[in-house]
């Protein structure tokens, strides 16, 4: 159990983030960010949640996963959920309005590919995989392709969705839910001045855009347990969870489920509860650092 801890905060990082405009193969365009820590030890490929906008926010939390880490730090938007406001290509939306998410994540993945091009990223010989909401889902998804780049020693999924079936109405309720708890959570960053600028900063900045189809074909890959099926089907060297107590989207009961498919594998790897906060806990300061160390506290030379 974690309670989230002000006193885990740390000085504002110096890791150069640089933020690119990718467009691979002709595919519409979409931002990422590489963080890149002074003697990188390896990649973390991160997966974020629906509607992250890559901006102050966002660079604030690569710098300190490269920073705590050692590994450097891709992520890229969501395809379908960008400042360029693009959609889904039709194909891959009919996919996903059938619960199925491969395409997706392979065209992802195309994106993810070029940043770590355009980053001039290597030393992909040690990958860790980090997931949060509906990134869970893409990084699991992902895992097949991820693996033949290089061996994929840890994957880390924060509040995952797509773990129980249900139907868009309740994932939405779910959702609402989840939102009323944000105050609580954006309450943990008082009193760290420049956590909280960079989260004002970024409340400045335009919000990804989607379309309201794109939505509905995003919202029926999350009413499936597609995670849990993606998780079946590959092998796995260590996988860290976690959940918020207060969690709408992400359920008691289906959580202790993915931790028992998990034990009965023998996959090793901390099953993590954040205390009083609900899905929104990617958005407290306190709580990613409490995590980093948590799940990612054996890695590299920071750890």
């Amino acid at each position: 159990m974690i309670t989230a801890d002000g006193r885990a905060v740390r000085p504002r990082p110096a890791i150069q983030v640089r933020q690119h405009t990718l467009r691979p193969r002709g595919l519409a365009p979409l931002d990422a960010l590489v963080a890149t820590p002074p003697e990188p030890a390896g990649v973390l490929v991160y997966f974020p949640g629906f509607n992250t906008t890559l901006g102050p926010w966002e660079i604030a939390k690569c710098a300190h996963l490269a920073d705590a880490t050692s590994l450097t730090v891709v992520v890229t938007e969501i395809p379908g959920m960008s400042r360029f406001a693009d959609p889904i290509p039709r194909t891959i939306r009919k996919e996903m309005l059938r619960g199925r998410i491969e395409a997706w994540a392979e065209l992802n993945l195309a994106y993810v590919r070029e940043a770590l091009d355009v980053g001039d990223v290597g030393n992909t010989e040690y990958l860790q995989v980090l997931g949060y909401s509906t990134g869970c889902s893409l990084a699991v998804a992902s895992l097949p392709v991820l693996g033949e780049w290089g061996p994929i020693e840890g994957l880390n999924l924060v509040e995952p969705v797509a773990i129980t079936e249900r139907n868009i109405a309740a994932l939405q309720a779910h959702n609402l839910a989840d939102w009323g708890r944000m105050p609580r959570v954006l309450a943990t960053n008082k009193g760290h001045e420049w956590v909280v600028a960079a989260r004002r900063a970024q409340e400045r900045e335009p919000s990804v855009r989607y379309s309201p189809v794109d939505l509905v074909a995003i919202g029926q890959v999350l009413a499936t347990q597609g995670l849990l099926d993606g998780l079946d089907a590959v092998e796995l060297a260590r996988v860290a969870l976690v959940r918020g107590s207060r969690s709408s989207l992400c359920r008691l009961r289906d959580y202790d489920r993915l931790h028992d498919l998990l034990c009965e594998r023998g996959v090793p790897g901390p099953t993590i509860t954040v205390d009083g906060l609900g899905h929104q806990l990617w958005h407290s300061f306190p709580v990613i650092v409490q995590l980093t160390k948590a799940m990612l506290g054996d890695v590299g030379v920071a750890g």
